[in-house]
């Protein structure tokens, strides 16, 4: 799993993913609003999946696989019916 330390080209990859994935996430800002990194440990973006959740739909863009989501959708199961 060290392949970006022993490989120029493997480093290379993992540069140009993360920089087109910046890109991607600056676009998906301009559209949303600022969500924080995106990555389930920020809680910028935590509380943007629990908004997301409060109105009962996930975009495209977002992991449902996330346990980030995951756990949003189990906090769903529990709340009152309004």
């Amino acid at each position: 799993h060290k392949a970006d330390d022993k490989y120029a080209e493997a480093s290379a990859a993992s540069i140009l993913a993360k920089v087109e994935r910046d890109r991607d996430i600056e676009k998906l800002k301009d559209i949303w609003g600022d969500f924080g990194s995106g990555y389930p440990s920020d809680p910028l973006t935590q509380d943007f999946i629990r908004k997301l959740r409060e109105k009962g739909a996930y975009p495209d863009f977002i992991r449902k696989s996330w346990s980030t989501v995951s756990s949003e959708k189990q906090a769903k199961l529990f709340e009152p019916e309004k």
